[in-house]
């Protein structure tokens, strides 16, 4: 349900993405792999609309999100993590992830600076919907605690609930195992798991943890120099000698 199809980027004269392409079943769990500087996370940032796109599609469900602003691409039903924790540090835990239930609302400028009724009562429903997933994620304990104090890990997953908080239907996750100690990746493991199919989410994630790609994915996309060169199960794009080349460089 997820298709991008010759995707380009360009930056002045640098193509950071060339053609770039991949597809993702709905309710499934797929990878977006490659070396550093591949241009994974830059793909992630067109998808999401934060970078411009030269040329390509994609398409969610039959939505083109090409040329969607950030908050439109948000609505047609996706969400994502970030490679470098984008918390609020000073706020709580649950302040953080009622900021990312704020797209349900409706009500614009006029009725929030009135404070009509329908007002507070889009507040009480993004509260109770924050409050759910503090539960649902493990955050219960902390949430009224300042997200600067708390572990990484935890900070992952008030990320996680963030991305949630607007009740996405594809989820886009970058390098969600970083700095993770290995108890942490099998409880992470199992978290996308459980999520996935309590919420029937589409869930993409760039990651460079090959234990978990290769345990949790069903589909692998593999990107190099901005272009991709394989696509496949695990044990295909394992074997696969364009992705071999990429990561160990070619035979002397």
């Amino acid at each position: 349900m997820l298709e991008v199809r010759d995707l380009t980027v360009q930056f002045g004269g640098v193509k950071a993405l060339s053609g770039a392409r991949l597809t993702a079943e709905r309710e499934s769990v797929t990878a977006l792999i490659g070396p550093n500087g591949a241009g994974k996370t830059t793909f992630f940032n067109c998808l999401t609309g934060l970078y411009p796109v030269h040329g390509g599609s994609a398409t969610w469900c039959g939505k083109q999100l090409v040329g969607l602003p950030a908050h439109g691409v948000a609505r047609a039903g996706l969400s994502r993590t970030f490679q470098n924790l984008a918390l609020f540090p000073s706020l709580t835990v649950l302040d953080n992830v009622i900021a990312g239930a704020h797209l349900l609302g409706r009500a614009g400028f006029a009725m929030g600076t009135l404070r009509t009724p329908r007002v507070r009562a889009e507040e009480r429903e993004t509260r109770r919907v924050a409050e759910e997933l503090t539960e649902e994620i493990g955050l219960r304990e902390v949430r009224d605690e300042p997200v600067s104090g708390l572990p990484y890990g935890t900070q992952k997953r008030v990320e996680l609930a963030r991305a949630l908080a607007s009740r996405p239907e594809l989820l886009l996750l970058d390098e969600p195992a970083a700095g993770l100690s290995s108890p942490e990746v099998a409880e992470l493991k199992q978290l996308i798991l459980d999520v996935r199919e309590r919420r029937g989410l589409t869930v993409l994630l760039v990651e460079h943890h090959m234990g978990l790609v290769m345990s949790l994915c069903r589909r692998v996309t593999v990107m190099n120099f901005g272009r991709t060169i394989a696509e496949g199960t695990p044990a295909e794009v394992q074997e696969d000698p364009a992705v071999v080349e990429a990561y160990l460089g070619a035979p002397t």
